[in-house]
């Protein structure tokens, strides 16, 4: 038995009103707008009040290094509250949040090992940012039952809204909104806004029991790949998705987009085509990578894959858009939050292990492989013991092999 996190992500569907007929507050598309624009609003004031700060610095012949923390940057945050009124239609816990997001993108800047850039203003033509987080404290985000006795999910300040989700997760969230039940606990929930349509995410802690290993399971080597989307030791090969016909279609609307005039009819039909085709996109990947990676960890008792450069790939232009495409990093992210709900032992192998070049019969390493200019020999036999191997499968073996190692224990 452990806590384990997860996301439960629903439709929710705002109206144009504030107050349905029924004479209850409800979550109308502007409120959710505001809400979007305030938490950018003070996302980029507090940026720009540090940034400034930084320059006086300099100014004076000062260190630039400016330590941002949660006290400091709450006092920005109240001198904004006291000039700017409309900040009170936002829950408070939204606004904090907006602050947070800030302290953590200075910490993972001034932060050596990850190398991230220097915070940027969150602009609404710019950023990808369509959404705000609201804290459940004291039970102020749960599924309540409107007056006519339908389930309806309630969001502080703002009111309730209609949601559609599936019977087991409206059963965890009744039971995270109950506060008797402590098996499921509803800790925030963002609301953002996708290609036209809103939707909630809700981040729940829930105790989960995980499933008992019942007769051998696998140890399980994984290479991810361009060609094919993964390989396992196995011998398993998973293909890359077919995702032609929503490409295709995305395409089609991006061009029907650009030969009409931008706020037109057309302009604006041609733009709910592509939020449809997109959507259909992600949602197809989604749900191919849910159940490839359900079935990996069900049959499996030990995982390692490389932790691969995948940024590096992109800049292939060879590679660049069957790794867009796919986005291998998903699947290897779905694998690891599974498996740490499992209690299955993840290992991540080094990205500089060079996989693909070691014999895994005799571990001799072949030189003829190294290198981009050798990424098409796809079958080669070892120079020391001449066996043949398969590049990918190979990869996979000693991937596998190396993790056990890095562990301490052996194959089965």
């Amino acid at each position: 038995m452990k806590i384990v996190r997860k996301n439960i992500e629903v439709k929710i569907y705002p109206t144009k009103r504030d107050i349905n007929d029924n004479a209850e507050k409800i979550v109308s598309i502007d409120k959710i707008e505001s809400n979007i624009g305030i938490y950018r609003f003070i996302y980029d004031e507090e940026l720009e009040f540090i940034n400034h700060f930084k320059s006086l610095l300099i100014q004076n012949g000062y260190d630039d290094k400016v330590k941002v923390n949660d006290s400091s940057c709450s006092v920005i945050l109240d001198m904004l509250r006291q000039e700017y009124s409309f900040l009170e239609k936002a829950e408070s816990s939204s606004r904090q949040q907006a602050q947070r997001d800030l302290i953590n993108a200075f910490n993972r800047y001034y932060d050596s090992n990850l190398k991230s850039a220097y915070p940027v203003l969150k602009t609404k033509k710019k950023t990808k940012q369509y959404s705000f987080r609201i804290i459940n404290n004291n039970n102020n985000v749960r599924i309540t039952k409107d007056k006519n006795g339908y389930d309806k999910i309630k969001l502080a300040k703002l009111g309730i809204v209609k949601f559609k989700t599936s019977k087991e997760y409206r059963k965890l969230l009744q039971k995270g909104s109950d506060p008797n039940d402590e098996s499921v606990k509803i800790k925030h929930v963002t609301i953002k806004n996708v290609h036209g349509t809103y939707h909630a995410v809700f981040n729940i802690e829930q105790i989960h029991v995980p499933e008992k290993i019942i007769g051998p399971k696998m140890q399980m080597g994984i290479d991810i790949g361009c060609s094919k989307l993964a390989v396992t030791s196995n011998g398993q090969e998973i293909p890359n998705l077919d995702l032609k016909k929503e490409t295709d279609n995305i395409l089609r609307y991006q061009k029907t987009m650009s030969h009409h005039k931008k706020g037109s009819i057309r302009h604006r039909k041609a733009q709910r085509l592509l939020n449809k085709s997109w959507q259909k996109f992600l949602n197809k990947r989604k749900d191919h990578y849910n159940k490839i990676t359900a079935d990996i960890v069900k049959n499996s008792s030990f995982i390692a894959v490389q932790n691969e450069n995948i940024k590096s790939w992109i800049k292939n232009k060879q590679l660049s858009h069957s790794i867009q495409l796919n986005a291998p990093r998903k699947l290897l992210e779905k694998i690891e939050q599974k498996c740490q709900q499992e209690n299955i032992k993840f290992v991540k192998v080094s990205k500089f292990y060079p996989s693909t070049q070691i014999c895994s019969n005799c571990q001799k390493r072949n030189e003829n492989l190294k290198g981009l200019k050798n990424l098409g020999i796809r079958d080669w036999d070892c120079p020391h013991c001449h066996t043949h191997h398969d590049r990918d499968r190979n990869a996979a073996i000693n991937i596998l092999n190396k993790g056990l190692e890095i562990v301490g224990t052996t194959v089965q």
